[in-house]
This record gives C-alpha cells, sequence and structure tokens, in this order.
C-alpha cells in the first residue's frame, strides 16, 4: 500500500498532467481528484493502458463504491489492472473538464469506450489528431 511514482500523461490535446501512481490497496483520503485505473508497463516499454477514467468529490468513499460487483473496479481488474493514478483537484468543473479529455484520449473500455488505447509514459501519446484542413496546410 504506497505512492509508486508520478507519471505525466499527455493528452490528445498535447496537454500533459502528472498523475501519481498508487498501488491498488493504497488507502485513500476524501480528496477531490480525477482517478484512474491502469496498467502499468512491462519491460522495456513505456506504455501504460487506461481501463477506466473517473472523477469524484471524495476518492476514498468513491473507491469503495467502485468495488460493488459489476463495477468499474472488477470490469478493469478483469482486464489486469494494476496501479491507481490520481490527479487531485479541488474546482469541480476542472475534475469534469479534465476526466472528458482522458476520456476523450484514451476510450477506456471500462467507461463504454471502444478498447484500452496506450499512453506513453512521459510521452504526448495518443498522437495528436490531424483535420483535414491541417494537413492541408502543409
Amino acid at each position: 500500500m504506497s505512492r509508486l511514482t508520478t507519471l505525466t500523461l499527455t493528452s490528445h490535446r498535447g496537454r500533459d498532467y502528472p498523475v501519481e501512481l498508487f498501488t491498488p490497496d493504497t488507502g485513500f483520503t476524501e480528496t477531490g481528484a480525477v482517478y484512474l485505473f491502469l496498467k502499468l508497463p512491462e519491460g522495456r516499454s513505456r506504455q501504460v493502458q487506461v481501463f477506466y477514467v473517473g472523477q469524484t468529490c471524495a476518492l476514498g468513499t468513491q473507491l469503495l463504491q467502485d468495488r460493488r460487483p459489476g463495477g468499474p473496479w472488477d470490469r478493469a481488474e478483469a482486464l489486469g489492472f494494476d496501479a491507481i493514478g490520481g490527479l487531485a483537484l479541488a474546482r469541480p468543473e476542472d475534475r469534469a473538464l479534465i476526466a472528458a479529455e482522458f476520456i476523450h484520449s484514451w476510450h477506456p473500455p471500462c467507461n463504454d469506450g471502444s478498447g484500452a488505447l496506450a499512453g506513453l509514459a512521459g510521452l504526448a501519446a495518443p498522437a495528436p489528431f490531424r483535420t483535414k484542413r491541417a494537413m492541408a496546410g502543409r
């Protein structure tokens, strides 16, 4: 039960977010946060799999609720999640905005996304979406 490290995740908009990583058995306080259920990279890989993104005003209580049978914890655990990422944010509007940005960036399967896209630890990922207009200007 401990803090592992801090990881920089870069959203599809190119914004960097310092996400603190914790083991799943960590006891959390009632902090407002955006949180993620992740699978950390193995070996020399720098890819992190994002299985679920949530937001809450009380992280400790929310994680207990997420553990209900069939909840996001169970679904992410079945996919092999091994870490919880947290980004503490006091303002509800900041949490909502960043959680939506994370979901749009990685389409986590436990948020009813199409699959767990990999984010790169400390590197920009996924690649920014380029419109036809932006590509025409090249």
